[in-house]
């Protein structure tokens, strides 16, 4: 059996942290398994539709690296399976069921009543449905139960007398989202349906249909809930949930990628950093968890600090190329790279190197009028003249000169020479400070 696997997003907002996992879970069996994944665009809720979403949706999946096999062509490119373009594919099943009397149309009255006819009189119904506003709902014929099996949850059971007829074509003409997903999982050969818990309940409605057409069923598997470190529902109404919100704070895709598929699903061993090919490599559907997964910030920003750590100095730099050139920050590359080193092991995220290494691409005169700091700064300024190279070493032997001959050391030297060179009284020592502006820059930002 090829294995295919699909997305298959509402573009009504941004991509919620909750549907990159979804998608990543598709995208890792598929890969694992040699098998494709397919996107699909599920727009038939007209009203709810935002522009722009569906570009958004499918610009942040290849962001984070998350490439669809196949689509229809536009442009020699693949595009997403749209559904709003698939209306004749859903009316014709419709058709199909109405014609079974498996499903049947309600009109509403002109008080706006429903008007409900389970069984009709097909050549009368097709009059009215030509003349009057009506919508189709499917006709759940049993009212026994249901059980299914679910690759994660194992053997479920519904009780079929519990869910009232659905409505699976709305009065705009669109399918509902329960007749065009079964329609296109099944016309795309999709062998695993993966998706978020919240639509388990959903889940005998959609194996009637299948069984309504004589379809074999696709293996479903439902994945536990995101959950807040309070245990409550992961949702936009607690924060910023978005994949863009997190990547625009600093976060790494790749980090972002690594850590969303840690929420609900673990390893065979310890390793929590991983690769998108170790991903591919060591998925499986049989390690997902039943319960809730709990979005852990904390977790996120020790792990994105640990990618940052590893990132060299030159591809931070590429990193922040657009922040840099947008301040109009011009500095020698070899300066930045010595900024860059200082400061990575210093924050969680990559917007935070900016607040890190700004007191170096910025300065203002701090002006310091005693006495006692005119000494202090004389004789530093004298000192690194005559250095040729900056050594920890080198930076020791004038704090230890400076208490021999001026008698101040610990904070009362420390605090002045760090307000002068960098315009704060905490922060790096003084080798990391001057090693990083250069001796030139060091002595201009020092004198009084």
């Amino acid at each position: 059996m090829t294995i295919r696997t699909r997305f298959a997003p509402s573009p009504t907002g941004y991509l919620h942290i909750g549907g990159l996992r979804t998608a990543l879970y598709n995208f890792l069996f598929a890969k694992k398994n040699n098998g494709e994944f397919i996107l699909r665009i599920e727009d038939t809720d007209q009203a709810r539709l935002i522009a722009g979403a569906s570009k958004n949706l499918i610009d942040t999946l290849i962001t984070c690296g998350l490439k669809y096999d196949e689509g229809p062509k536009n442009n020699g490119n693949f595009g997403p399976y749209i559904q709003s373009k698939r209306l004749n594919i859903y009316k014709k099943h419709l058709t199909e069921l109405i014609n079974k009397q498996l499903a049947y149309p309600c009109f509403f009255s002109s008080d706006n009543r429903e008007d409900l006819h389970p069984e009709f009189n097909l050549e009368k119904a097709v009059d009215k449905m030509k003349r009057e506003k009506y919508v189709v709902k499917f006709k759940i014929q049993s009212k026994e139960k249901l059980t299914t099996y679910d690759e994660i949850r194992g053997k479920i059971t519904f009780d079929l007398s519990l869910i009232d007829d659905p409505i699976i074509f709305k009065s705009d003409g669109f399918p509902t989202y329960h007749f065009a997903n079964v329609i296109d999982d099944y016309h795309m050969s999709i062998s695993h349906v993966i998706r978020g818990e919240e639509w388990l309940s959903s889940l005998p409605k959609h194996i009637l249909i299948y069984n309504a057409f004589g379809w074999d069923l696709p293996k479903f598997c439902h994945l536990p809930l995101l959950l807040n470190t309070d245990k409550s529902k992961l949702s936009k109404r607690q924060g910023d949930v978005a994949v863009e919100d997190f990547l625009k704070k600093g976060y790494l895709k790749e980090c972002l990628v690594n850590f969303v598929a840690l929420l609900g699903w673990h390893p065979a061993d310890e390793q929590e950093i991983f690769s998108i090919n170790e991903l591919i490599k060591s998925f499986s559907l049989n390690r997902i968890n039943k319960s809730g997964a709990i979005f852990d910030v904390e977790k996120l920003n020790w792990m994105n600090k640990t990618y940052i750590q590893n990132l060299s100095e030159p591809d931070i730099l590429l990193l922040m190329k657009d922040y840099l050139k947008e301040n109009k920050f011009d500095h020698d590359e070899n300066k930045l790279f010595k900024m860059l080193e200082y400061a990575k092991l210093r924050v969680n995220t990559i917007n935070e190197i900016v607040n890190e290494i700004n007191c170096f691409l910025v300065h203002e005169k701090v002006v310091i009028d005693n006495d006692d700091y005119k000494n202090l700064s004389n004789l530093w300024i004298e000192e690194l003249k005559n250095m040729e190279t900056i050594s920890v070493d080198s930076i020791k032997k004038i704090i230890d000169k400076t208490k021999d001959s001026l008698n101040v050391y610990g904070k009362n030297l420390f605090i002045p020479l760090r307000t002068a060179l960098i315009g704060k009284e905490h922060g790096p020592d003084l080798y990391t400070i001057i090693n990083i502006l250069g001796i030139k820059e060091s002595i201009e930002r020092l004198q009084v």
